[in-house]
């Protein structure tokens, strides 16, 4: 990725080739990497953090949240439908696909966003076990 390294001090996004950084740690590096696309983004708990076009989300906005545990992402929805992002997967990336994907309130990923990007949706034991829900 031409020197782009992730971190606070470092650029999320080359300003050579416009490539963002895949392994994103924080809320705070995706919610910039968000932002430099035009969508917006806020924490809702301290371990959850929404994309929304509005703020607060409303469902009649754009919106899901997205949730990090054991260094790996996921990705939720107001059903709830939870999906996990592969780890070599862009989160940004994901993030500002499903959001596009939508005009409102996202309850599940469109199949066809899932499968381009990879996504698992979790059993419920798994979303209990991850403490998800």
């Amino acid at each position: 990725m031409g020197g782009v390294r992730c971190g606070r001090r470092r650029a999320l996004i080359s300003e050579e080739t416009g490539e963002v950084c895949v392994s994103m740690t924080t809320f705070t590096e995706l919610g910039d990497c968000l932002q430099a696309k035009g969508i917006g983004s806020y924490y809702q708990s301290q371990d959850r953090f929404v994309v929304s076009s509005t703020n607060p989300a409303l469902p009649s906005s754009n919106c899901f949240w997205v949730a990090r545990r054991h260094n790996a992402w996921y990705i939720g929805t107001w059903l709830p439908a939870i999906y996990e992002v592969p780890a070599d997967e862009n989160v940004c990336k994901a993030c500002e696909l499903v959001f596009r994907s939508s005009a409102t309130a996202i309850y599940t990923i469109e199949a066809s966003v899932a499968e381009l990007l990879r996504l698992r949706r979790l059993g419920e034991e798994e979303i209990q076990g991850l403490q998800l829900a």
